[in-house]
């Protein structure tokens, strides 16, 4: 089953995007126009640094209402998405502060990290390529450095895997697999092909683990949850099955 992370947790994971939220370089920028949205910035700037997530998403939606071509409204409301665990619906935003502000590094960074883990790795590599391009910071410089590293690297592995896929060495593309999900860890077709390699492998326990994932992260993934019926009704778990 796919891990119930506490809400405190979550928020500890993004703490380098809080950071990046609350640096006061970005105070007040493209927001002048309207006070109600500059209002509802600073509103929710205090709740995310105080940890009400819910509270401040509410003051940020309004901010994008109020002013949809403010791009830091669209990073803060992205910010509390990421530190909600929400990453899908971080991304459109991201994508939108980069569309307003193509200099904004700090938010092509993060983007690229976020298409990494979904597994999108030509759309990572073209983030962090742009990043080293467009004279960044010297932390963002160095964290891009390290993020198109580690995106090589994956490439590698996808391609040793599928390799050893098709030559039906399933235990070392199970291996490869291990190696890639631990940074794509929102990849669907990684869990789906490990989840495959598990089953001729005969570890039915580790499969069905994979594909209630790749379920989860795919909306109306009825491959997926096929499989999983297969797999219990194959295991003698009728009643299973059928849910």
């Amino acid at each position: 089953m796919v891990a119930i992370i506490p809400a405190g947790q979550k928020l500890l994971n993004y703490v380098p995007y809080l950071l990046v939220l609350i640096d006061l370089r970005y105070e007040g920028v493209n927001a002048g126009k309207d006070s109600g949205v500059e209002n509802h910035l600073e509103i929710g700037k205090k709740l995310l640094a105080a940890g009400q997530l819910a509270d401040a998403l509410s003051h940020f939606h309004a901010a994008v209402d109020g002013d949809p071509q403010n791009y830091m409204a669209y990073y803060r409301r992205a910010t509390v998405f990421l530190a909600m665990g929400k990453s899908k619906s971080a991304l459109p935003d991201l994508s939108k502060v980069i569309e307003l502000k193509p200099d904004f590094t700090s938010a092509r960074l993060q983007r690229g990290s976020l298409l990494l883990k979904h597994g999108k790795l030509d759309e990572a590599e073209s983030d962090f390529k742009k990043v080293l391009k467009s004279n960044p910071s010297s932390r963002e410089e160095q964290e891009a450095k390290s993020q198109l590293k580690k995106s090589d690297e994956i490439q590698r592995l996808v391609a040793q895997a599928q390799n050893d896929f098709n030559r039906k060495e399933y235990s070392s593309a199970a291996s490869h697999l291990d190696i890639i999900i631990e940074t794509c860890v929102w990849d669907v077709d990684s869990r789906e092909m490990r989840a495959e390699c598990f089953i001729q492998l005969g570890d039915m326990g580790k499969a069905i683990s994979d594909l209630k994932a790749a379920s989860k992260l795919k909306s109306d993934n009825t491959q997926a949850f096929y499989k999983l019926s297969t797999t219990y009704y194959n295991l003698g778990d009728h009643e299973m099955s059928l849910k």
